[in-house]
């Protein structure tokens, strides 16, 4: 036999068949024409890509649906989230690209070309050193503190030997060593400050200053060029990967809808409020409102009588009888035995012919034995 995997109805078709062959061996007459089968309605398997809970049930088993009818809701608020997170990205790209293509504002601009003159004056001003004005008023300072210096050492002499005397106490020639002491620091600090002025700054800070002025400048080139076309690019890139995931989000919550895809009849539906689905499992099978049809085994050696568009009669059990059409001849043999060595075991060989089922068959169900009669 075949390997081949079988849905029921195809089972169902099969066994049909089987008891065609045996009517054909045991029978004459109307017997050897008529072959046997069930009847099979199209079906539809419905369920939710992203599951989750259900909220609604809308549609019970028996149910008649139209096409985008819904059948059962699940809870959106989680994948409504998703959606307003994906919108707020968006959102911020697309603003964060605007910028971009905008360039930067002119107040901008103009704050760099300042902020760069100033840097190429201060760099200017350490190459030169300091100014002689600068430089005599701390030689003036230097000789104001030498003099200082000068006085304070001649009052501590002066009282020294008046207290050596007792002439006056201690405590007054103590404040008198402080004033020279502070004095003597002053002398230091303007000592210092006129060495620096006399010798500049010094290469490094000369340089640091350069290159603080150069980068400034770079930056100024940098504000009027504008943003380069590869970071414009990827930003736009961004913003298209953003509008992805809205569209995923908003394809997700369209998932939480599970509708009829077609015009049917609910089959099974077993689902309650609270129910919790799990993503892509069948939740319900539905019969689509379509012409039934009926599967019939042909022996190998009436197979040449039979041909798409042939007319067939159908008749169900219990019902009158109905008309058909073949829409498809099957070209591969079905119970084919192991080694066929005879013209008498040919006739175990048989291929699968699907007939249509025409006219009305409102009440005809899906599994229904009938008896066809190839005209």
């Amino acid at each position: 036999m075949c390997s081949r995997s079988y849905t029921p109805g195809m089972r169902r078709t099969l066994l049909a068949g089987s008891f065609a062959l045996l009517l054909a061996a045991c029978g004459g007459g109307d017997q050897e024409r008529r072959l046997t089968g069930t009847i099979e309605f199209p079906d539809v398997e419905v369920g939710s890509l992203v599951g989750g809970r259900v909220v609604r049930v809308l549609k019970q088993e028996g149910d008649r649906a139209a096409a985008q009818d819904v059948l059962v809701e699940l809870d959106p608020a989680e994948w409504q989230s998703h959606l307003e997170e994906a919108e707020a990205l968006a959102a911020a790209a697309e603003r964060e690209l605007a910028l971009l293509e905008a360039g930067p504002r002119e107040e901008t601009i103009e704050e760099a070309r300042a902020d760069a003159k100033r840097a190429e004056l201060l760099w200017t001003i350490s190459t030169k050193g300091a100014r002689e004005e600068e430089i005599q008023a701390a030689r003036e300072e230097l000789r104001a503190a030498d003099v200082a210096v000068e006085e304070a050492q001649r009052e501590v002499d002066r009282l020294t030997g008046l207290a050596r005397k007792q002439v006056e106490p201690t405590s007054v020639l103590d404040t008198a060593r402080t004033a020279r002491d502070t004095a003597q620091a002053k002398q230091a600090v303007a000592q210092q400050h006129l060495k620096l002025l006399e010798a500049g700054q010094r290469p490094e800070e000369i340089e640091a200053m350069r290159q603080a002025w150069l980068a400034q400048v770079q930056r100024v080139k940098a504000l009027e060029a504008g943003a380069r076309p590869e970071e414009i690019a990827a930003k736009r890139a961004g913003v298209a990967a953003a509008k992805a995931r809205i569209a995923v989000a908003e394809s997700q919550l369209r998932e939480l809808a599970i509708a009829a895809p077609a015009d049917s009849v609910v089959q099974t539906l077993d689902l309650r409020p609270g129910d919790l689905l799990k993503p892509g499992v069948s939740v319900a099978v539905l019969l689509l409102a379509e012409q039934p049809w009926v599967t019939v085994y042909v022996p190998e050696d009436r197979l040449a009588a039979v041909h798409v568009g042939q007319s067939a009669r159908i008749t169900p059990d219990g019902h009158n009888p109905l008309t058909g059409k073949v829409t498809w001849v099957s070209r591969e043999a079905e119970y084919t035995p192991r080694n066929v060595q005879t013209r008498e075991e040919r006739v175990t060989q048989v291929f699968a012919v699907k007939i249509v089922l025409q006219g009305d068959t409102s009440q005809l169900k899906d599994g229904m034995w009938a008896d066809i009669d190839l005209l």
